[in-house]
């Protein structure tokens, strides 16, 4: 179904293909040339590699408004990374095409391109020093904080709930999901958080930013 799409973000384009996702399923495989890239307008999608040990590392969850493969489709490259559906979602997919031509006869347009590219590598290069020096505990909390910012782009009124696998934690961090759950049962314990069963509520943000920070220790 082809619909014509008008957005004030920074990738307004039109024609786009209208498809539905259901949570866990497969969106795009790492390692397969395609010639469309895709913004989120409904849901959340995870972006992941497999560590050299097996595990997998969920690099980041995308929420709405995010886009999917625009610079391996700018660059005519494969996909170095796995999508998957973290929630039911809709994405719109453009053509390649339009991409490149805007990029190559828009120098703003440019602009914005590399603003995003350079967000996302710094996002990335900031969590993997703090990920090499924080502990598990910190980690984790921070990546709460985090998934709640993600989550409140896609439903503001609901960004202290939640709705993650525990598998799906554990890759995002990496850590093995039985020290995670340990992680999480000492945060219950201290009423830092509820939930369980893939859904997790915030209850303490103020305690949970000082456990991301190292100042507070969950026993």
């Amino acid at each position: 179904m082809n619909n014509r799409i008008s957005s004030d973000d920074d990738f307004p384009f039109c024609r786009a293909t209208v498809r539905n996702f259901r949570r866990g399923e497969l969106i795009a495989g790492a390692g397969v040339f395609v010639d469309m890239f895709a913004r989120v307008q409904r849901g959340l999608v995870s972006a992941s590699t497999m560590l050299p040990d097996g595990r997998e590392f969920i690099v980041e969850i995308i929420p709405r408004g995010g886009l999917i493969g625009e610079l391996e489709v700018l660059r005519k490259q494969i996909l170095n990374l796995e999508y998957r559906a973290s929630s039911d979602c809709e994405l719109y997919f453009f053509e390649g095409r339009l991409l490149r031509e805007r990029y190559a006869t828009d120098p703003q347009f440019q602009e914005k391109v590399f603003s995003r590219t350079l967000a996302r590598v710094s996002e990335l290069e900031r969590r993997i020093i703090s990920n090499a020096g924080s502990s598990l505990q910190s980690r984790l909390a921070t990546m709460l904080l985090r998934l709640s910012s993600v989550y409140g782009k896609d439903a503001p009124a609901n960004r202290d709930v939640l709705i993650i696998s525990q598998n799906d934690l554990a890759a995002t961090l990496p850590a093995s999901r039985e020290k995670v759950n340990q992680c999480l049962r000492r945060l219950r314990e201290c009423k830092v958080i509820d939930g369980a069963q893939g859904r997790i509520r915030i209850l303490n943000r103020k305690a949970l930013e000082a456990y991301a920070e190292g100042a507070a220790s969950a026993k």
